[in-house]
């Protein structure tokens, strides 16, 4: 199924701003129906992109954080991550993120796929990318407000751990099964 040339509602301005601050705008903005001419308001949240690191060992191993998720108001095992810097290369964000949060480095971060985190409601899309190769290379820096655990996960236990809920954070798991499905292809090629 290929995309629509143009999207079936017109965008006519925004209509007002709601909040600004650090993390985000939220405002509303009026469409227009192209079909009916129905005029309606949207909430939208305007937040940075985010990157997600599939870290991979040389042993066939992820290494994954788990961190207190307040919207969940639990922990929650997860690929490290996190929000992108105005301009920042998502590759660049990668390495950044893997380190700072992990203390490990690796090869050259491959891109996986990139998926809207809610496009109903926000502008933010989250880029996964696969480092093969990560090693321990220095003492993980993570935010002050974050209290990060390592876990190793094997591939293998991957599906296994999304059906079951253990990881149920929706773009680390669009993440993971994408590189799991272009993986197994890789592998029968």
């Amino acid at each position: 199924m290929s995309e629509p040339l143009s999207p079936s509602w017109v965008h006519e301005g925004t209509v007002r701003t709601i909040e600004t601050n650090w993390l985000f705008q939220l405002r509303t903005e009026r469409h227009r129906s192209r079909s009916t001419g129905i005029r309606h308001d949207y909430f939208v949240l305007e937040m940075a992109d985010a990157v997600s690191v599939i870290a991979v060992t040389p042993d066939e191993r992820l290494l994954m954080v788990r961190q207190f998720r307040a919207g969940s108001r639990r922990d929650s095992l997860e690929t490290p991550g996190g929000l992108l810097d105005v301009g920042e290369d998502p590759h660049e964000a990668a390495a950044r993120e893997l380190l700072e949060e992990t203390g490990h480095a690796g090869g050259p971060p491959q891109h996986v796929c990139t998926v809207w985190s809610n496009p109903s409601l926000t502008t933010s899309r989250t880029i996964t990318v696969v480092v093969p190769g990560v090693r321990p290379v220095a003492r993980p820096r993570p935010d002050p407000e974050e209290e990060l655990g390592l876990e190793w996960v094997c591939i293998a236990d991957l599906p296994g751990l999304v059906a079951s809920g253990v990881i149920d954070n929706a773009l680390v798991v669009a993440g993971l099964m994408t590189w799991l499905v272009a993986r197994s292809g890789a592998d029968r090629a």
